[in-house]
């Protein structure tokens, strides 16, 4: 008789039903080795599950966070984004971001592929090891989820500090630019444009005002004839002797070249025992004249660094000796 057609005299159980039996009747006869076994088959299983998942949560989250921080440094190498005083800095803190984000999601991936292959071989030994009635916990294939699991916690340490790291370097550039914002608004400050408009002796006065800004006892404020190249002479109070030359230009792509970095660096030790030799310019230098100033321990002051230091009131950094 079809099981579609039941008579009133017979019905037969369902399928359904016939297993279910058989699973309670097998459950009243395992033993306590059985119940333990398939207690530790299904944890493994599980955690397979949860230390994928955790890996797979921590690659979307930085995954997120990297593509926030490209965003961030398209935006401020953009030219149409108005260039403010913290916009370097804020870019070298996303790109450095970036750098251990990238490194962090590159090992997730890894991590990923690591945990899917542990997981189907967790699987698959757990089917064998029913097969032959073993209760080895925890299994081969399971043991390496350990080593997963620990490399997750030194991975989320790493994220976490990176994640400070930057976010600590924001707020140094908050209060930079709110200390900036309010130097801006004293009489002290200068702008490159009011510089460009100076005279040359006005320009070397400028730098010695700047350098007794800043603490340091001034002894030359101009040159002059027979200055050999000492516009401002300045001393420090751990010993620093600044020997500074000045040279103003009307145009703010004009450059200074290496010929003039080293008839400096003739006079500026010899003859004026300078402990911190500087040229300052409202333009820039050549990568030659980078180079000689290099080797020559001559500090240079281009018109990015001398913005920070004349309109935005950060005192000149001098380099240790």
């Amino acid at each position: 008789m079809s099981l579609l057609e039941p008579s009133t005299d017979s019905v037969r159980p369902s399928p359904e039903h016939m297993v279910r039996r058989l699973l309670e009747a097998a459950r009243e006869q395992a033993t306590s080795v059985d119940l333990e076994a398939a207690f530790a088959w299904m944890t493994e299983g599980r955690l397979a599950d949860e230390v994928l998942a955790d890996w797979r949560g921590l690659g979307e989250e930085a995954g997120a966070e990297l593509a926030r921080c490209r965003d961030a440094i398209r935006a401020l190498e953009d030219v149409t984004v108005p260039q403010d005083t913290v916009r370097y800095g804020r870019c070298a803190a996303e790109t450095i971001l970036k750098s251990d984000l990238q490194q962090l999601v590159s090992q997730t991936d890894k991590a990923v592929q690591w945990c899917e292959q542990l997981r189907q071989e967790v699987i698959t030994d757990l089917g064998r090891l029913i097969r032959e009635r073993r209760t080895q916990f925890p299994s081969a294939k399971a043991a390496p989820l350990g080593e997963l699991l620990e490399e997750l916690k030194r991975a989320r340490a790493r994220y976490a500090g990176c994640l400070e790291t930057y976010r600590d370097e924001l707020r140094q550039l908050s209060a930079e630019e709110q200390r900036r914002q309010e130097y801006l608004q004293d009489s002290a400050s200068v702008s490159l444009e009011e510089i460009r408009d100076l005279t040359s002796r006005e320009f070397e006065m400028l730098i010695a005002s700047l350098l007794e800004r800043d603490g340091y006892k001034v002894q030359r404020a101009h040159g002059g004839a027979g200055d050999r190249g000492a516009d401002v002479i300045a001393i420090g109070g751990r010993g620093e002797r600044i020997v500074a030359q000045c040279k103003l230009r009307r145009t703010p792509s004009a450059k200074i070249g290496s010929p003039e970095v080293q008839t400096f660096n003739g006079t500026a030790r010899p003859d004026h025992q300078a402990t911190h030799p500087i040229m300052v310019t409202n333009a820039r230098f050549t990568q030659d004249a980078e180079a000689a100033a290099a080797r020559y321990g001559i500090l240079l002051v281009d018109s990015g660094v001398l913005r920070t230091w004349a309109t935005f009131g950060k005192p000149l950094e001098l380099p240790r000796q």
